[in-house]
């Protein structure tokens, strides 16, 4: 029997739920890993951004239709299930559940790690070994480890001291970085991103599409807590698209300026940004606009950043956890709500432990390359969904619905499997073997999971 699903507590605004989706959307990749993205892409690296997010809003579309109809906390779950059946439906929770989980231990080592910056070099040293394994310093792993723990009791306090946590961090983040841009507008030589833009060829644009789409990752996060929003819920899918055209206009702006301002005399600046070995490659433009005070302001919107992300994904991962809990597929244990703050605290433990891990296993950072390849699974499917109901339940209750059916719904399956198969391209390079090797090993593990038990108590019920 599925297990009793209990009550989670309606704590979430139209302002809250964006501010969730936003928050969850930009993390620290666009200050840390920009080297990596202009070494791909180059200044086209502006389109392919523009291409993820056209992309993103159509399959944030088919969720939008998809949450209206279904407004249940572990949304993809049931869409596919309803859809697709029990199989499907498991893999498409499984996937999710990686992309989400992955953000604990990875936004926990980058955190660490952008704020040893900040911190005097007699606190960090080395870090112990043990049994030839070389541990980060004390002071990383410490503050990780307070960030995790921070995170995981405010989420178990309940969903409405968490958002407004997410309300002001993410303030504070999108605060930092419309100074750094707007400060940095005026250094902009435009030819440095007109003569260069194809510089690394169209390939490498492609390349980053789903690298950018998920970076665009957390508009997802709506299905996941339906159950907590108190306006209703054909008005919060809205958000969905909205959230996509908010966030992008920050990343077109930061990718705009480090393509544009010269750090470095006579060096094309996304060259000297893409031969960047340093832990937060764009410092160098913003001390170079706004003295060290730009670089401040980067560091401490970056480290907002990762507190959003992380805390959102804690509320979403849960809550998909939660939902699968309850139709039995996964242990119980991951199903339970507290009787006074109304979280799911068995989800909400195993996240927080995920995040200690990423303190003391840096290597886990790799994970961030398993979720764009797990995440795009999940959207395929739920476009999928989408299509399949349209003809299978023609009259179902629908409060919102996708527009131009069925060009968007197709658009947007084509952009799914496109991205995704860039994504396992990206895997499988010679340099992302451990990346790979996490993927389809995790994709075995959820696949004997299902045959072993989750199959056996979809059966029973």
């Amino acid at each position: 029997m599925a297990q009793e699903k209990g009550t989670l507590k309606r704590g979430l605004t139209l302002i809250t739920v964006f501010t969730l989706i936003t928050g969850a959307m930009v993390g620290m990749a666009w200050a840390t890993i920009t080297n990596i993205l202009f070494e791909y892409a180059g200044p086209a690296l502006l389109l392919s951004a523009i291409i993820a997010a056209f992309f993103s809003i159509l399959i944030g579309l088919c969720y939008a239709e998809l949450c209206s109809a279904m407004p249940f906390a572990g949304g993809e779950y049931h869409y596919t299930n309803r859809a697709l059946g029990g199989f499907a439906s498991f893999i498409t929770g499984w996937f999710l559940i990686i992309a989400y989980s992955s953000m604990m231990p990875a936004e926990i080592i980058i955190f660490s790690r952008v704020a040893s910056t900040l911190m005097p070099d007699s606190w960090l040293g080395e870090g112990a070994s043990i049994l030839g394994y070389s541990f980060p310093p004390l002071a990383m792993i410490v503050t990780g480890m307070s960030v995790a723990l921070f995170f995981g009791i405010v989420n178990y306090i309940g969903i409405r001291i968490s958002a407004i946590a997410q309300l002001i961090f993410t303030i504070i983040l999108f605060s930092g970085i419309a100074i750094f841009v707007v400060g940095s507008i005026p250094e902009v030589q435009l030819s440095h991103i007109t003569d260069n833009f194809f510089d690394k060829g169209i390939g490498g644009m492609f390349m980053m599409v789903p690298i950018s789409m998920l970076a665009l990752m957390g508009f997802d996060i709506v299905p996941q807590a339906a159950e907590e929003v108190k306006a209703p819920i054909r008005k919060v899918v809205f958000l969905i698209p909205l959230s996509v055209v908010f966030v992008l206009v920050f990343y077109l702006g930061v990718f705009f300026v480090t393509a544009g301002v010269e750090v470095i005399d006579g060096v094309i600046p996304y060259v000297a940004i893409a031969e960047s070995t340093a832990n937060v490659p764009i410092l160098a433009t913003a001390e170079k606009t706004l003295g060290t005070t730009g670089a401040y302001i980067v560091i401490v919107a970056g480290l907002m950043g990762l507190i959003t992300t992380l805390n959102a994904f804690m509320v979403g991962s849960s809550r998909l956890m939660l939902g699968m809990a309850r139709e039995g597929v996964l242990p119980s244990a991951l199903g339970k709500i507290h009787p006074k703050f109304g979280p799911p605290y068995g989800g909400i433990s195993a996240l927080t432990i995920l995040g200690i891990m990423g303190c003391l296993f840096p290597f886990l950072l790799t994970l961030f390359q398993v979720a764009s390849a797990a995440i795009l699974v999940a959207y395929i499917l739920v476009c999928i969904s989408l299509i399949v109901l349209r003809k299978k339940e023609p009259k179902m209750e629908r409060p919102y619905r996708v527009p131009v059916y069925p060009i968007i719904a197709g658009v947007a399956l084509f952009g799914a499997v496109f991205a995704e198969l860039f994504a396992i391209y990206v895997l499988v390079e010679d340099k992302q073997v451990l990346g790979a090797v996490l993927f389809f090993g995790l994709t075995i593990v959820g696949l004997l999971y299902y045959f072993i038990f989750a199959r056996k108590q979809e059966a029973s019920q």
